[in-house]
């Protein structure tokens, strides 16, 4: 049997030369029977359209769309799941790239164990050519669908599990919001769904570059001001909660009283890692904060072996 489709999904906007690096990575995939999205948001660079539309003519497993007006950042990721034609898809943004056996790993595991819903390399992010962090693993296994979540938003950072394979049906039932947090409900969904894993020997090489770089920026970026803008994880615990309580998307498969337990566990989670956190450091613990870091790192590369 020849293996199914899979989509590989690129948002692009007005990143032409990392758009092309992003493309190629995903054709060098040791897996051939994909085919790669890539949908320009209405960038005001041509060049974004120009690279698309030759990679394309390169490659027919290109398929490049131009927007005729900007749609936003969730609604492009949106559209690209919406039209793909895999029966598997993933995300990549236009200045990352993967390696060469990223998606055939990822979708030999999915399809291996029908309780896991998605997949993902180990991330790995970068400054220019500089190596900064691998981000840490997210491995949620438990038998619970409420455990899952929970635990996701009780180690959520960087999340590098947003660029994992899944069933493109799954995606769909989780989409994408243009809010701050939205994605990181993407994943808490698909955690509601099944297990969650991630590969540490193939990666999602990612930029440190862009909104995602400066959270105050990235906050305003969504209106924020003022204490919002710097502490608008208040608001990202708050809407969670609300999301999960309700049972809104995925969040439907768990019962009235495992939602509100789950919704209030991921909320105070997200309070104390984050503005409970900042607090801290304006009180000059940083060192304390360091020394944490580099504990859980250890309890990882041990757990790890």
């Amino acid at each position: 049997m020849s293996p199914p489709l899979v989509s590989v999904g690129i948002p692009a906007y007005d990143r032409p030369a990392e758009l092309e690096r992003a493309v190629r990575s995903a054709l060098a995939q040791d897996l051939r029977n994909l085919e790669v999205l890539v949908s320009d948001d209405a960038s005001p660079d041509p060049a974004v359209a120009a690279t698309g539309e030759r990679l394309a003519a390169e490659d027919p497993r290109v398929r490049f769309v131009r927007q005729p007006a900007n749609l936003g950042h969730a609604a492009n990721y949106r559209w690209v799941a919406e039209h793909a034609r895999g029966e598997y898809f993933m995300w990549l943004s236009d200045d990352d790239r993967i390696d060469p056996r990223y998606v055939g790993r990822c979708l030999e595991v999915l399809r291996s164990d029908p309780a896991t819903r998605l997949v993902c390399g180990l991330a790995r992010y970068h400054r220019g050519a500089e190596n900064v962090v691998d981000e840490r693993r997210t491995d949620l296994v438990a038998r619970r669908p409420g455990a899952r979540v929970a635990r996701y938003f009780s180690r959520v950072n960087m999340n590098g599990p947003l660029f994992g394979l899944s069933l493109r049906s799954d995606r769909l039932a989780v989409p994408f919001a243009e809010v701050a947090g939205g994605d990181w409900l993407v994943v808490a969904g698909h955690a509601a769904l099944g297990a969650v894993r991630t590969l540490p020997d193939v990666h999602v090489h990612r930029s440190m570059g862009g909104l995602g770089s400066d959270p105050e920026r990235l906050a305003r970026s969504f209106g924020f001001e003022g204490w919002l803008a710097r502490h608008h994880h208040v608001w990202v615990a708050a809407h969670l909660w609300r999301e999960i309580a309700a049972g809104r998307g995925a969040f439907a498969r768990l019962g009235r009283t495992p939602r509100l337990c789950t919704a209030t566990l991921s909320a105070i989670a997200i309070l104390v890692r984050f503005p409970v956190v900042d607090a801290l450091r304006g009180l000059g613990l940083q060192p304390l904060e360091r020394q944490a870091i580099a504990f859980v790192r250890r309890r990882d590369a041990e757990n790890a072996r």
